[in-house]
């Protein structure tokens, strides 16, 4: 008895863990905003990028400044790069599919916990919505819409 009480036990922790590494919550229906490099951050402006983009999802960059996408100019600053799926659906963060906080020069912090949900993709825009956190300085939550760069380098 006392070895199926602790099997009980070791499972039990093992879905709690898995629970609380997945960020847990719905996605927010406000602009995508929270925390990026411990800073404030909300969402204004995104692209993809057409060499990056593979067959399944789009490269993009999310920034919290106003810029022109589909240019070889973007701003500076803390910002996401997102593997955005080409498709309508939701899809959980995995090594294939993950976000990446842009913090400084070198600080790059990889997050694999929480979803991505596309509503629609046309010609020239994706948009959707994310949820993910990194810790308490790296956590995002909300909608967004990227500009499709096809021609983009």
């Amino acid at each position: 008895m006392t070895t199926i009480s602790r099997s009980l036990f070791v499972v039990a922790l093992a879905f709690a863990g898995c629970a609380d590494s997945e960020g847990g919550g719905d996605i927010a229906e406000t602009p995508l905003s929270g925390k990026v490099g411990g800073q404030t951050w909300t969402f204004q402006v995104g692209a993809t990028d057409a060499f990056l983009s593979e067959d399944g999802d789009f490269f993009a960059a999310l920034y919290a400044a106003s810029f022109t996408p589909c240019t070889d100019i973007e701003p500076t600053g803390p910002h996401l790069l997102v593997a955005v799926p080409k498709q309508p659906g939701t899809y959980n963060l995995s090594l294939m599919r993950n976000i990446t906080f842009v913090v400084g020069d070198s600080d790059n912090l990889i997050s694999l916990d929480g979803e991505i949900v596309i509503d629609s993709v046309t010609a020239t825009a994706v948009t959707g919505g994310l949820r993910t956190r990194r810790d308490d300085g790296n956590d995002v939550n909300g909608q967004f819409e990227l500009t499709i760069c096809s021609d983009r380098p």
